[in-house]
């Protein structure tokens, strides 16, 4: 009696166990999905103080149907776009404060015109730059779609934006940073120096961003897939990495170089103590949270302007498009780039037609029949 007693007992501390587990499994589920919640609302709740502060009441038509359409950073996006064209057009004095529905129709293709030549500049930190094609054109487009929405609902007749000039934005994309900026790139990360306090800090996340950095260069991972990255995710003794963030799981090998590079930082990363909620993820900031993409592109801005100046700034695009090239005239071979770098082959045509056109001409100059005739005849001698 006295042993199955003790047995019970067992028993019972086993299912209060269990039962704790799940119970703090579902509280850090529930955690984490508030987070996002509110990180939501809360870049809405931006945007709404954009559109309640800059804009005519009508505008909140368009704003109620994209919110339906539009992720929350791309909703926020739009709100700040369209907020600076009201303020354009309050600072001309052509129309009401606030403007109407009935005057949006008095929008001419010249103001259009007008306010695109007025953003091509932008003044920050005391410098006057001009913005690049493709953010010009982002601009231009969320101007375009808020005319299209008023259209389609009969509030006016036609859309001005649609016959002013865009930036050609060219197909595909481009070859990246180049292998050379890439070697200096990594061992200015790895035995480099930066200026001041930042030195300071340096010392304590070389390790980490030496293996971020050498993890996109030599995988053509993106930003948001390595943010993305948990400790889980990286099998040393089998060389290689899981990323879980692509449309499917893809195991990709790695280097043994980048194998160093990784153990490395686990040694490091294995003695942190991160922030409830970031326990797995294997890219830590100094506030002990999972990095964000917007972090580490502040990571390679800050290497690469001081090593090749303010104006040449490498990014994570620019790392993924040079492994994405690199791979393609590798193997010159579409299905065996995309499943590589995680694309499919629709995406891997539509950014290389100009190179696969170039590659067939060249397969098609060096066939030579007779050289085959040749091949075949000695084969069959022999």
């Amino acid at each position: 009696m006295k042993y199955l007693s003790q047995l019970s007992a067992i028993s019972s501390l086993k299912k209060v166990a269990i039962t704790s587990s799940l119970f703090v499994i579902i509280v850090a589920f529930y955690n984490l999905s508030m987070d996002k919640l509110s990180q939501d609302q809360n870049t809405y709740r931006k945007a709404n103080r954009y559109i309640q502060e800059h804009m005519p009441e009508f505008a909140q038509r368009f704003f109620k149907e994209k919110k339906d359409l539009l992720k929350p950073n791309s909703y926020y996006i739009y709100s700040i776009e369209l907020a600076s064209f009201f303020d354009y057009l309050r600072s001309t004095g052509l129309f009401n404060d606030p403007m109407k529905l009935s005057e949006l129709s008095k929008i001419t293709p010249e103001i259009i015109e007008n306010y695109i030549e007025k953003i091509r500049t932008i003044t920050h930190k005391g410098v006057t730059k001009q913005i690049s094609d493709r953010t010009e054109h982002l601009k231009v487009s969320a101007l375009s779609s808020f005319f299209d929405y008023y259209v389609k609902n009969d509030f006016i007749s036609h859309n001005p934006v649609s016959k002013v000039n865009r930036p050609i934005i060219p197909n595909g994309a481009g070859k990246g940073s180049t292998f050379i900026q890439n070697l200096d790139f990594l061992d200015f990360v790895l035995n480099g120096k930066l200026p001041d306090k930042a030195a300071i800090y340096q010392e304590k996340l070389r390790r980490r961003d030496a293996a971020m950095i050498s993890l996109m260069m030599s995988t053509g991972i993106k930003a948001s897939e390595c943010v993305a990255l948990d400790v889980d995710d990286v099998d040393l003794e089998r060389n290689i990495i899981t990323i879980k963030a692509r449309r499917k799981p893809n195991i990709v090998y790695i280097s043994p170089f980048l194998v160093e590079t990784l153990s490395n930082y686990l040694s490091e990363r294995i003695k942190m103590l991160p922030v409830y909620g970031n326990d797995t993820a294997l890219f830590l900031s100094l506030q002990m949270k999972r990095l964000t993409i917007r972090a580490l592109q502040d990571v390679l801005k800050k290497y690469t302007t001081i090593l090749f100046g303010e104006g040449h700034n490498i990014t994570s695009r620019d790392l993924k498009n040079a492994f994405r090239f690199n791979s393609f005239q590798e193997f010159q071979n579409m299905y065996a780039t995309a499943d590589i770098n995680g694309m499919s082959s629709c995406s891997v045509y539509n950014y290389y037609l100009p190179y696969l056109e170039q590659f067939e001409i060249k397969k098609g100059a060096l066939f030579s029949p007779n050289a085959n005739i040749k091949e075949d005849t000695n084969e069959n001698r022999q």
